[in-house]
């Protein structure tokens, strides 16, 4: 198979399209053809810069974390674990499989390949109202989103949300997902185009902070209230007090990301003054995944695609990942060269 493998960390010029032996799949495991992986700022440009060896990457590496495709081997089938069919569409979880060794993409090659070997549990069906390319970033964003959301923050109808980074991958679907249960949402994004994809994708309002105060927008648009959420995975640290200034007493603030330098201002009396809550996770559960793609499938969720590369321009999708100026997700699709 064809497969963009990196033998060394550093640049995207690491990345090189070359052969790799095909995979073969053991007990309860497929071989997906791949038609769509999405390129993360963290999961893929991170891990090849190689500063994200806390994940403990392997070399030689193929990324490509949420993988979607078409079941084209099976191994033998296992008791207990449900097998996808040859020719069954299907997304797959990043999540290691019984006897599988850590991340797909990191700890295993992964979907950045014309072919990508994954358990049979972590193979989700999609839905014929969603393509591939479309399924990858629900399959990457979506639960995160639902367990960020509502898992942890416990989101209600009418309750006020400020969803940081509103054009972008989580932000983008937390817009979405919120107003879902009738909720009350403020995007915010730093430029006004940003915004803009957060007003299109149902915000109730916006804010541009890169032109106005974003506490006292929010405090302005509440009557004072302030917001009961505040949804991020930016961390910046310019944005992020004046996003938890504007937490409401007793709100909370979910996080799962930290793009904008991880290190943040904290006010400590404002934390407890107003008894707020601040929690991190990065994880979903299966209810949660299988409600993302219930809710992609019913047309409740669109995601925002900003250009699809061929796997053998993958140096040039990482080049625009890390340049941080798409608003929307980069698709890697190997089927087109």
């Amino acid at each position: 198979m064809k497969a963009a493998v990196f033998h060394e960390f550093g640049p995207p010029e690491v990345l090189k399209y070359e052969d790799a032996p095909d995979p073969v799949p053991g007990p309860g495991q497929v071989v997906i053809k791949v038609h769509a992986a999405t390129v993360n700022r963290t999961l893929d440009c991170a891990v090849r810069a190689g500063t994200q060896m806390q994940r403990n990457p392997i070399l030689p590496g193929i990324l490509g974390v949420d993988p979607s495709g078409e079941v084209v081997a099976q191994g033998e089938p296992v008791e207990g674990v449900h097998m996808p069919k040859i020719g069954d569409r299907v997304s797959v979880l990043s999540r290691p499989g019984p006897g599988e060794d850590g991340m797909l993409g990191v700890r295993r090659w992964g979907g950045d390949a014309e072919l990508v070997l994954a358990h049979a549990n972590a193979c989700l069906p999609i839905s014929d109202n969603l393509n591939y390319h479309q399924a990858s970033v629900v399959i990457r964003h979506c639960p995160t989103a639902f367990h960020l959301m509502f898992t942890m923050g416990e989101l209600k109808k009418d309750q006020w949300v400020l969803v940081m980074g509103c054009s972008g991958g989580l932000g983008s679907i937390g817009v979405q997902i919120a107003k879902m249960v009738g909720a009350k949402v403020i995007g915010a994004a730093g430029a006004a185009d940003r915004a803009q994809i957060g007003l299109d994708l149902g915000a109730d309002y916006v804010v541009n902070y890169g032109e106005k105060d974003l506490t006292e927008e929010v405090m302005a648009i509440t009557d004072g209230h302030g917001v009961d959420l505040v949804y991020d995975n930016i961390s910046n640290p310019k944005t992020w007090p004046k996003a938890f200034d504007a937490i409401a007493h007793g709100g909370k603030l979910v996080t799962a990301g930290a793009h904008g330098g991880r290190i943040v201002p904290l006010d400590c009396f404002k934390l407890y003054d107003s008894k707020i809550t601040i929690l991190g996770s990065a994880g979903s559960t299966r209810e949660n995944v299988e409600d993302s793609l219930k809710a992609a499938a019913e047309g409740k969720i669109k995601v925002v695609i900003e250009k699809v590369f061929p796997l053998s321009e993958i140096v040039e999708a990482h080049k625009l990942v890390e340049g941080g100026a798409v608003p929307g997700k980069v698709i890697l699709d190997p089927t087109l060269g």
